[in-house]
């Protein structure tokens, strides 16, 4: 949920913030996947979900995405060298995130350590996202940049991110509450 909102607010002045956004995402993902004490894993634990999931968090990490795209060379002397390196080395990557990350979503679906019909809930944030994104890259790139088509189309696709992060961080939440409250062990009180 703090990924989410430091995603919405790390504009402008307050841009330096994003990678902060990043660290609580991947954090968020890691407590997710491995749990907090004995129980809370969206894979069971088990290990070749655990494995996966976790390579897809160490590859779809906004921060790994700045790294592969900084490999990207520089080159005044040929125009299109940077579009092919950009080809070479970025489309590679991003095939790479979208297996590992379709493999995870569908991993924790079938895992079933999370109660049905929410074990897909990955998977409907997944569809959705790239359905948004879809019509929000339709939108930008069909209208000249400052119309209100274009604009529309850019929150849109930012829109559609940050919505997925908070509808299953609020699923994680509630599941996570309503697990506690059946055990019969609560938290603790908060002191006043």
């Amino acid at each position: 949920m703090l990924s989410a909102v430091f995603g919405l607010v790390a504009r402008g002045p307050l841009a330096g913030i994003a990678y902060a956004k990043d660290a609580l995402w991947a954090l968020g993902v890691l407590i997710l996947v491995i749990g907090w004490g004995s129980a809370g894993s969206v894979t069971g634990r088990r290990p070749f979900a655990t494995i996966v999931v976790i390579l897809q968090l160490a590859v779809a990490n906004p921060l790994a995405e700045r790294l592969v795209s900084g490999l990207i060379p520089k080159d005044e002397g040929n125009p299109y060298a940077e579009e092919d390196a950009w080809a070479a080395v970025y489309l590679p990557y991003q095939a790479v995130v979208v297996v590992l990350t379709v493999l995870a979503v569908v991993l924790i679906g079938v895992v079933r350590t999370v109660p049905s019909p929410w074990n897909w809930a990955p998977a409907w944030v997944l569809a959705f996202s790239w359905v948004i994104g879809a019509v929000g890259l339709g939108l930008f790139s069909s209208g000249s940049l400052g119309t209100p088509v274009s604009t529309i189309g850019a929150w849109a696709g930012m829109i559609a991110a940050v919505l997925g992060e908070a509808f299953l961080g609020a699923v994680a939440i509630v599941l996570g509450t309503r697990a506690t409250t059946a055990s019969g062990v609560l938290p603790p009180p908060l002191r006043q």
